[in-house]
C-alpha cells in the first residue's frame, strides 16, 4: 500500500471510481497516483468487471484506501453504474485503468466546487504518453472554455475535449441525467458528459489533471473486444449511434448560439440547421447532414441571405479538419452531400460555404505532399479536392485564408507553465 503524501490532511467529500477489466499490470500505477493526492479522496471504489487476471490482488495491496467490488463482465458503462450506485460523497471522479493522476489534480479540481455551491463541475486538462510512465514525452490535448454553457455545449457536439479522468462531478448531476448507456461499448463516456454539459455548468481549469496512457492493449468487455488498431473505426461507429439519436432528441434551437436577441428567429433557425449539418458531418452521418443542408437552403431562398455569419463561418471551417471522422464511405455519398451546396439560391453564399469548407483540406494537402499519409487519407483528400476546386469556390476560399476564425465563442483552455 502507498500512503498518502499528506496522510493528516481530512479526506474531500470525494468519490473516486475506477472500472477496470484484465489490467493487472497499469490498475495499480493508476491507483499509486490516487492514495498519493495531495488531498486524499474520502473513498476509492475499484469495480472489477470480471476480470480474470489478478485485479483483486493488485487492489488488496492497498488495505482500506480502496474498496474492491466485482460483477461479471458486463462492460464499462455498467461498471459506472454499479460504482455511481454505492459512491456516497457529494463529488465523483472517474478515473481509467490505466492514467495516471497529477499529484495535486484532486486538490485543485475540488476548489472551486467547495467556493462556489452553484457550479456543477470542474474539469481540466490532459496530456498522452507512450509506453511506461514516467515518460520523458508527452504530447498536451486541446481541450476549451467558455462563459456561454451553450457555447460550450455546441463545441462539445462537434468534438469531445473534456475527458472524464479531467473532470469532477457533483453526484447530483449523475443521479439527474440517469446511468451510463450499456449499450455503448466505447464512447459511452463521450455521451455522458453530453448530458452532463446540456445540463449542467461548468468551469475550466487551467492544469493537467491526468497524464492519459496510450498503448496496443485491448479495450472494451470480453464479448464486444476491440484491439487498439481497431478503436478509431469503433469511436466512429459508436458515437454515429449516439448522434443519430442526439439529432432526434434536441431541439433544433439548441444548436445555436445567442449573439444579438435581437436577429430574426428564422435567421437564427437557419444558423441551427448549418450548425448541426456541420456537427452530423463531422461525425460520418453523412444522410443526416444532407436533409439538414437542403432544408436550410430552401430557408435561406425564402429569407433573401447571401452571405454567412460568424457561427455558420466556424461551424463550416471544422468540417474536414485532420482527427474529425467526416470521412466518406464512397464518391456516392459524398456527391450528394456536396450537391446540396449548388441548392443554395446565392450564389455568393454557397461559394463561401465550399470556400470554408475547404480551408482545412488544404492544410491536409500541405501534409500529404509533405508527409507520409495512409491510402485512406489520401484518397479523402483528393476525393474532398474534386468538388471544392472550382472557380467560384476558390475566390471564397482565398477571402477564407485572411480571416482567423475557427472557433466561435470558445476559447482554448490554456495552461499554467510548470513550477
Amino acid at each position: 500500500m502507498v500512503s498518502p503524501t499528506h496522510s493528516s490532511t481530512a479526506p474531500l467529500p470525494v468519490s473516486i471510481i475506477i472500472p477496470t477489466f484484465n489490467r493487472a499490470r497499469l490498475l495499480g500505477e493508476a491507483l499509486n497516483s490516487l492514495v498519493a493526492q495531495s488531498r486524499p479522496a474520502a473513498e476509492i471504489l475499484v469495480v472489477d468487471d470480471g476480470s480474470d487476471d489478478d485485479t483483486a490482488t493488485v487492489v488488496e495491496r492497498f488495505g482500506p484506501a480502496v474498496t474492491y467490488l466485482r460483477q461479471d463482465n458486463s462492460g464499462k458503462a455498467a461498471a459506472l453504474n454499479l460504482g455511481l450506485s454505492l459512491a456516497s460523497q457529494d463529488a465523483v471522479w472517474i478515473f481509467d485503468d490505466d492514467d495516471i493522476a497529477a499529484p495535486e489534480a484532486l486538490e485543485r479540481l475540488y476548489a472551486p466546487l467547495a467556493a462556489d455551491p452553484d457550479l456543477d463541475f470542474t474539469y481540466g486538462l490532459c496530456d498522452k504518453f507512450e509506453g511506461e510512465w514516467p515518460s520523458p514525452l508527452s504530447e498536451p490535448n486541446t481541450s476549451y472554455e467558455s462563459g456561454d454553457r451553450a457555447a460550450l455545449y455546441v463545441r462539445l457536439m462537434e468534438d469531445f475535449f473534456i475527458w472524464q479522468g479531467s473532470m469532477l462531478v457533483r453526484r447530483r448531476c449523475y443521479a439527474a441525467v440517469g446511468p451510463f448507456d450499456i449499450r455503448l461499448t466505447r464512447s459511452q463516456d463521450y455521451e455522458m458528459n453530453l448530458r452532463l454539459a446540456r445540463r449542467f455548468q461548468g468551469r475550466g481549469q487551467p492544469f493537467v489533471v491526468f497524464h492519459q496512457r496510450h498503448h496496443a492493449g485491448v479495450r472494451g468487455p470480453r464479448a464486444a473486444s476491440v484491439g487498439a488498431d481497431k478503436v478509431e473505426a469503433a469511436w466512429r461507429r459508436f458515437n454515429q449511434i449516439i448522434f443519430r439519436d442526439l439529432h432526434a432528441s434536441h431541439d433544433l434551437m439548441e444548436f445555436y448560439v445567442e449573439a444579438d436577441p435581437a436577429v430574426d428567429p428564422r435567421r437564427k433557425r437557419l444558423t441551427a440547421l448549418l450548425q448541426r449539418a456541420c456537427i452530423m458531418a463531422r461525425k460520418g452521418l453523412w444522410d443526416l447532414a444532407a436533409v439538414d443542408m437542403v432544408e436550410a437552403a430552401e430557408l435561406s431562398a425564402r429569407l433573401r441571405v447571401a452571405t454567412l455569419n460568424e457561427q455558420e463561418t466556424a461551424a463550416l471551417r471544422r468540417v474536414f479538419q485532420s482527427g474529425a471522422r467526416s470521412t466518406f464511405s464512397n464518391a456516392d455519398e459524398a456527391s450528394t452531400f456536396f450537391g446540396t451546396i449548388k441548392l443554395f439560391a446565392s450564389r455568393r453564399q454557397a461559394s463561401q460555404i465550399a470556400g470554408n469548407l475547404l480551408l482545412p483540406v488544404s492544410h491536409r494537402l500541405r501534409k500529404l505532399l509533405t508527409e507520409k499519409a495512409s491510402r485512406d487519407e489520401a484518397g479523402q483528400v483528393l476525393l474532398l479536392l474534386s468538388h471544392l476546386l472550382r472557380p467560384g469556390y476558390l475566390a471564397e476560399y482565398w477571402k477564407a485564408r485572411g480571416r482567423r476564425l475557427f472557433m466561435y465563442r470558445v476559447t482554448p483552455l490554456g495552461c499554467e507553465a510548470p513550477a
